[in-house]
């Protein structure tokens, strides 16, 4: 099984850095963006650039459908039910899916439509990508965690870190890759929300107060949902995040706090929303994550 026909469907900042990326690698007959066809015509009108260098990319609706051999989901949450109709004419017998997509939900969308056998599951870090219009900008790539959901290294992982390998991206198989996306969720679900609902920079979170004290105990809400999905997560872990936390630009935004500043829609469901329909099915109460859940609601609704 080789990778040669890529379609990515999302034009944010990681599409366009990974398109950008593996169109410069494998060229335009192998790397495309599926879109419906107002999005072509506007994308093919306004074009993007990734790191002030133009984007020349190649765009396909589904009425231009190819078969893939893989198809990058890179939209936001919110988009990603439509997404997954969007690609159905772009859909072989042998097509893998890959969701860049935070949280722990899209895979399982994805599934549902597709069957298991063809869904790698991921997670992206380190990546430092922004988006200003239709500029695309960042310092560091980061890296994907990839993997299958029952550990096993099999023939689609192998194609996909195949891919890879070939075009330099960087990645990592870790032994437990819901592990890997859970982890990056509670970080996600206490930094993002917190720092979305006080519409402040990382500064807010890296000294002692009532919105760090906040952070911690979202993160320590998702630590007791994680322990009824049998996933592996401990103090030790938002200690890490802590440690890192403290590193990054006091003066940086969350996308999601970005979000928020700018008026569009978040992505809480993939956060608060997700932990509390969990902790519903579980019997487990979540205060804080209920309350950044009806907060990031009600400031959802004031832009509106």
């Amino acid at each position: 099984m080789e990778i040669k026909k890529i379609g990515i469907i999302g034009q944010g900042a990681l599409g366009v850095m990974y398109g950008n990326h593996l169109t410069k690698k494998l060229g335009n007959e192998h790397v495309f963006f599926i879109a419906d066809e107002t999005r072509v015509e506007r994308y093919r009108k306004t074009g993007m650039s990734c790191n002030g260098e133009k984007c020349g990319f190649t765009y396909r609706s589904p009425a231009e459908a190819v078969t893939a051999d893989l198809i990058i989901f890179a939209v936001k949450f919110m988009g990603m039910e439509s997404a997954i109709r969007t690609v159905k004419p772009f859909v072989g017998e042998n097509t893998l899916f890959l969701s860049v997509l935070n949280g722990i939900s899209s895979e399982g969308m994805i599934e549902e439509v597709y069957g298991a056998d063809h869904v790698l599951y991921a997670c992206v870090q380190g990546m430092d990508a922004g988006k200003d219009g239709s500029a695309v900008t960042y310092k560091n790539m980061g890296y994907i965690t990839i993997g299958n959901k029952d550990k096993s290294r099999d023939e689609k992982l192998k194609a996909v870190t195949d891919l890879f390998d070939r075009t330099g991206l960087s990645y990592q198989v870790p032994d437990d890759i819901l592990r890997e996306q859970w982890n990056k969720l509670m970080l996600n679900t206490g930094v993002n929300q917190v720092t979305a609902v006080y519409g402040a920079p990382y500064s807010l979170i890296q000294k002692e107060g009532e919105a760090r004290t906040m952070m911690i105990e979202a993160m320590r809400e998702v630590l007791r949902v994680a322990d009824t999905q049998d996933v592996d997560l401990s103090e030790a872990d938002i200690s890490y995040w802590l440690d890192l936390l403290a590193t990054l630009n006091p003066d940086g935004h969350t996308s999601m706090c970005q979000d928020v500043l700018a008026g569009r829609p978040t992505e809480v469901e993939l956060f608060a929303g997700t932990m509390l329909k969990i902790a519903e099915e579980e019997g487990l109460s979540l205060p804080v994550n209920a309350f950044l859940y009806e907060r990031l609601k009600e400031l959802e609704t004031a832009e509106d």
